[in-house]
């Protein structure tokens, strides 16, 4: 008894300390790799070691993770956090010290923000500050980036207002700084600005900041919208600009692209597209070394494409080691329906309060010097006329017979009608020719349904096979398939016509299946880490959907933190969207965090 009383009384002696570095690296592994676990580097000299192992083995799980597609997905919702974010997209992200900072961004109902939110990433929490000093305007596609203890915004466009429908989209060449510790937006004045841009890239290399890119406006093109592939570098220091001067050949002029940061003196860039004159969707890869007065592009190979992620204009790219990681569709929604969004200046305008502000870039560079919209009639639409029924229709000869023969038919089958009601007048009821006359209308409107549905069938194949089709203007008989087409949708319709005693079915709701977001990696290994071999690779994707992933957006950000990748925000990318009750879900505020999956002891 009193040996059991001794062992208990050493057990409850034991403390955290007296347990084996492993097992206090387990515990600590559980907090948030933040400001939490920075605070217990503070208790003494083991924790701080121990803390740092920490650090260091959640950024080599989550390299290993990546590579190995074994990755965990955790969303937030707006929901779960208050105060909370507006939905938006296009926004500028950024990553310092222990939160992320979103700035900017628009919806497609001719809105843009001016707004700065900071996510505190150990707490989950939004918080926005309050800021003093001069703000920059609402804008979207700006670049953020942090220097110090301050994060740069610079260039951008904006919306024209609602009552000037027809002006030509604002850009922006301004430089603001915020400084943190101070809460305090400051307007800059440099020297030599590079043209008004948008969509540009930038990184920040020493104490300079380098931008390629992007859609400019400027005066030696007459103030039109033109892309760029020019490399400005802002001296922060003394806060003036110079145009670098660079190698040929260099990358296509482009926007939307990813430039990543290889070390001190390289650049990556990927993808992008250009969409003013002719639509270009890059997937190509180039290396900027930085050294010298003239600055050098290397063209570097990228195997694998058929495993490379899609769009990468709108889906940015971001860093994890030696891979690259970019989101975007499945490779089980290939096949779904067609995206919504397909180049920067299509997005699609699903309202009625004006087009989005990509959509009038594209308007006023093919606008005519006229600016009257109503010339030739290119306004309203002309009343639909009935068609007498000897009077030719304009069209294909095979349309005007199966026209023709479609109101004969109508005619016909009134006729029919008319003559059984007439003749039965004396032997059959009212209720009778009531039901005969139904019953006849119901056979006119099948045929009339599987008639629209022939048409339909015929012009997608027509558009579909247009490289293969031959000449058939003097053939004016119908098709034999036609006929076939319209006996087996007659007897499908017949099949599923419903009972005449209960003619009003409620019709089934189809569900309506979402495409979901993929990781896509690009191994980088060849060209980082002393290594300069001139081709990189796309590793083969995981099949099948990820547990967790969300639904396919575009246009969102995702930055890097602590052991784990952070997306927010964007815009649905599915033509299915319009299905929705709401047109606000069209865009997000939510977050979605991309970690490795938790060790076992």
């Amino acid at each position: 008894m009193e040996s059991i009383h001794q062992t208990l009384q050493q057990t409850l002696q034991i403390t955290i300390e007296d347990l084996p570095d492993e097992v206090l690296e387990f515990i600590l592994s559980f907090l948030p790799p933040y400001r939490d676990l920075q605070n217990c580097m503070n208790v003494c000299k083991r924790w701080c070691n121990c803390a740092q192992n920490v650090l260091h083995k959640t950024s080599i799980k989550l390299m290993k993770a990546v590579a190995e597609f074994n990755i965990l997905w955790k969303n937030i919702t707006a929901t779960d956090i208050v105060p909370t974010i507006t939905k938006r997209f296009s926004h500028a992200a950024c990553i310092l010290e222990n939160n992320m900072y979103i700035f900017g961004g628009c919806t497609t109902n001719a809105t843009s923000f001016n707004d700065l939110w900071r996510f505190d990433l150990s707490k989950r929490q939004w918080i926005r500050p309050l800021a003093t000093g001069t703000y920059p305007v609402p804008k979207a596609y700006t670049t953020m980036v942090d220097y110090k203890d301050c994060l740069i915004v610079f260039g951008g466009w904006t919306y024209p207002s609602l009552s000037q429908y027809y002006q030509n989209v604002t850009m922006f060449n301004d430089i603001h700084f915020y400084c943190i510790k101070t809460n305090k937006w400051i307007l800059i004045n440099a020297t030599n600005p590079p043209p008004p841009m948008a969509g540009h890239s930038a990184c920040i290399k020493d104490d300079e900041m380098i931008v390629f890119g992007g859609l400019i406006m400027s005066a030696a093109h007459n103030f039109q919208i033109q892309c760029s592939n020019d490399v400005w570098v802002l001296n922060i220091s003394t806060f003036v600009w110079r145009k670098q001067s660079t190698t040929k050949p260099r990358p296509s002029p482009r926007y939307a692209q990813s430039l990543i940061k290889l070390d001190s003196d390289r650049l990556m860039l990927l993808g992008g597209v250009q969409t003013l004159q002719n639509r270009f969707v890059y997937s190509d890869c180039w290396i900027l070394t930085m050294k010298g007065p003239t600055w050098t592009w290397k063209e570097i190979a990228v195997k694998n494409k058929e495993w490379a992620s899609a769009n990468i204009w709108c889906n940015p790219a971001c860093r994890v080691g030696d891979k690259v990681v970019s989101l975007s569709r499945s490779r089980n929604g290939w096949n779904s329906p067609k995206p919504l969004v397909t180049s920067a200046v299509r997005l699609s305008n699903l309202n009625r309060e004006g087009p989005p502000v990509s959509v009038r870039v594209e308007q006023s560079l093919q606008r005519p010097l006229d600016r009257d919209q109503n010339i030739n009639g290119r306004r309203g639409v002309l009343p639909r006329q009935r068609i007498p029924f000897n009077e030719p229709i304009a069209g294909p000869s095979n349309e005007n017979e199966e026209v023709r023969n479609l109101v004969s038919n109508n005619v016909n089958i009134n006729q029919e009608v008319n003559i059984a009601s007439s003749s039965g007048e004396g032997r059959q009821n009212n209720a009778c020719d009531i039901s005969k006359k139904e019953s006849a209308l119901r056979r006119n409107k099948n045929k009339n349904k599987g008639m629209k549905i022939v048409r339909q069938l015929q012009e997608a194949n027509k558009y579909r096979m247009a490289a293969f089709a031959c000449d058939s203007s003097g053939n004016n008989a119908a098709p034999e398939n036609d006929l076939i087409n319209q006996r087996q949708i007659a007897h499908l319709e017949n099949r599923i016509e419903p009972p005449a005693d209960n003619p009003q079915q409620r019709p089934a709701v189809k569900k309506i299946k979402r495409n979901t977001l993929a990781m896509h990696v690009l191994d980088i290994s060849t060209v980082v880490d002393g290594n300069s071999l001139n081709f990189v690779s796309w590793l083969c994707p995981r099949l099948g959907e990820m547990h967790g992933a969300p639904e396919e957006l575009v246009m969102y950000s995702l930055v890097k933190g602590n052991g784990e990748l952070i997306m927010f925000g964007g815009v649905h990318n599915d033509i299915s969207i319009l299905n929705y009750s709401e047109q606000q879900n069209m865009y997000s505020n939510s977050l979605h965090f991309i970690s490795p999956p938790r060790d076992i002891i």
